[in-house]
């Protein structure tokens, strides 16, 4: 039976700063496949986003839109984008929910992770004064980053559990998704490089 690691939107917030621990790197590729309308703004802002929160755990991170012949080297984790991923259209309707999921068998987490796109536009309406397209596609894309990095840190550290604080919590909210630095706590950190150096 498959089951869901899934990371909401709470309204408290628990993120705290992060310390950086030195690991191996090791790379990953994530194959992003969108089933709606996206930008390419948001897209790139969110690859950053998450490349950023990861680089304390050692991961190399590769990406791919859509499909593709290219041979990957190290891990590979297929992401689903789900709904529209841009800001371009009319605004988005808050509606609580999951922002994003992961897989989970037997104990296992699988590498496919799933991102709702029209729940975390919502999620980060207010933060946009909604005149410029391009900033709104660019925090949309940090708030997709923040939820991605959280779903990559139960498929790297293939675990179904939630940190304290930090990315790895079980909830955000709209102020975690868009303001400030949102980082790994140090045992989250630990937890992907065991995770890393198990899949060598």
């Amino acid at each position: 039976m498959t089951h869901y690691v899934r990371c909401v939107l709470c309204l408290i917030s628990l993120a705290a700063p992060a310390l950086a621990v030195q690991s191996p790197q090791t790379s990953l590729t994530a194959v992003l496949l969108p089933d709606g309308r996206y930008s390419m703004v948001a897209l790139r802002a969110m690859e950053r986003e998450t490349a950023h929160i990861l680089k304390a755990s050692g991961m190399k991170l590769r990406w791919r839109l859509e499909s593709s012949s290219e041979v990957s080297n190290g891990l590979l984790v297929v992401v689903m984008l789900h709904g529209r991923c841009d800001m371009d259209g009319s605004a988005a309707q808050f509606k609580p929910g999951p922002l994003g999921w992961s897989h989970e068998v037997d104990g296992s987490v699988l590498p496919f992770s799933d991102l709702a796109c029209d729940s975390i536009r919502g999620a980060v309406q207010g933060a946009w004064n909604g005149q410029n397209r391009k900033r709104g596609n660019d925090l949309l894309g940090r708030a997709m980053g923040r939820v991605l990095a959280h779903e990559l840190y139960h498929v790297v550290a293939d675990t179904a559990k939630h940190g304290h604080d930090g990315v790895a919590q079980a909830t955000f909210t709209p102020r975690d998704l868009t303001r400030g630095q949102f980082q790994l706590e140090r045992g989250d950190v630990e937890a992907m490089r065991n995770g890393l150096l198990r899949s060598r």
